[in-house]
């Protein structure tokens, strides 16, 4: 669909309809309270509106505790959910973007995992934070988006 500027605009299956950011932080609440102050909204309850994206702070079912390594951020206490159902991309990724910049300089470890990740900075996080290495010596870098293998397959997306 097209809007009156000529951009591209969301439809029900666009890889910009969603996205989820991990955070290592406990009390999801809290969270997307400290997002509200951080980036002077207006909204209140437990969602916030930030340009066409839609936030809401959850526990995340796959947490782990304390026993996950420190850069296996889908085992992070808290998940963010994204959801944009309006907007053209480059308004999605501007909105990810505040959202992740806004918990970085709260202090909080942040990773985004989308279809998008690439368009946002230090690649939705995962840049921030260090690797695992693999038994055979090579890095995560060499082998792809290797958080993707450590993601349970009912959260798997396609």
């Amino acid at each position: 669909m097209m809007n009156d500027r000529g951009s591209l605009r969301l439809g029900p299956d666009s890889p910009y309809s969603d996205a989820s950011i991990y955070v290592d932080a406990v009390a999801a609440p809290r969270i997307v309270s400290r997002l509200r102050d951080a980036l002077g909204l207006e909204d209140s309850g437990p969602e916030l509106t930030v340009g066409p994206v839609r936030v809401e702070g959850e526990h995340n079912d796959y947490a782990t505790g304390w026993h996950a390594h420190p850069s296996d951020f889908l085992q992070w206490p808290t998940v963010l959910e994204c959801e944009a159902r309006a907007g053209a991309p480059d308004e999605v990724v501007q909105a990810v973007t505040a959202v992740l910049e806004a918990l970085w300089h709260g202090g909080f470890k942040a990773v985004a995992a989308c279809d998008f990740e690439d368009e946002l900075p230090a690649h939705g996080g995962i840049d921030r934070y260090p690797r695992p290495v693999f038994a055979s010596g090579a890095s995560a870098a060499s082998s792809g988006s290797w958080w993707r293998n450590l993601m349970p397959p009912g959260k798997r997306k396609g």
